[in-house]
């Protein structure tokens, strides 16, 4: 990760289902070390990361932005279902970098909070910005299925020949932070621009589930 050095040696990932346990086996394959969390406790969710994302470590909620919040740009992926976004406690993240990485899904019952911003028709994302105020919220990650994403990450491909993925967020400095882990992950990252350009990384988007390269996703820069 040489070429990466304002990335942090330890990321979080903040839920451990299949769209959370596919980032960390990523991660971990490109060298990061990986703090997940999810509503079981640490000791429950040893054996599923065994299995699901070896050699992630399992640390409870509150603690999963402690080790990555050690260094000067602490970065955790947000991962769990919309509908359970009032059981993240912003303070937990506060201070980080945090990767959007959910989806809305119709079938969903979302927060009041979210659910507002869903019926004046917004970005998802802003909603979340504005709950994790203390946070630098980028859109990313959402726009590949996790049962993909293994075998979508390449990182002996050039730039130029890997998949690429959108990165939208308003702090400039963020979005280039998460651009770099895309990069570190394996993909081509292309930016968006601000945080409101992240909408075309929905499920009703024209990008979503999409094997795109840059020259695709280029078109809808800001």
């Amino acid at each position: 990760m040489s070429e990466h050095t304002l990335l942090p040696p330890v990321i979080g990932v903040l839920g451990a289902g299949r769209a959370g346990t596919a980032f960390a086996r990523t991660l971990v394959k490109a060298g990061f070390e990986v703090d997940i969390c999810s509503t079981r406790p640490p000791r429950a969710l040893r054996h599923h990361l065994k299995i699901y994302a070896p050699g992630a470590v399992a640390v409870i909620a509150e603690d999963v932005a402690a080790r990555t919040r050690e260094h000067e740009n602490g970065l955790v992926i947000l991962a769990v279902p919309q509908e359970d976004l009032d059981d993240v406690e912003p303070e937990w993240v506060a201070g980080c970098v945090l990767v959007d990485a959910t989806n809305a899904w119709q079938d969903e019952v979302l927060p009041g909070w979210l659910q507002a911003a869903a019926d004046e028709q917004l970005p998802t994302s802003l909603a979340v910005a504005g709950h994790f105020s203390g946070s630098r919220v980028v859109k990313a990650l959402n726009h590949v299925s996790h049962g993909e994403f293994d075998d979508a990450a390449d990182r002996d491909l050039p730039l130029d020949q890997r998949r690429a993925l959108g990165a939208a967020g308003d702090d400039g400095a963020a979005r280039g932070l998460v651009m770099m882990l895309i990069e570190a992950m394996g993909f081509d990252p292309v930016s968006l621009g601000p945080l409101a350009a992240g909408r075309i990384l929905e499920p009703d988007g024209p990008l979503f589930n999409r094997p795109v390269r840059r020259d695709d996703l280029l078109p809808f820069a800001r």
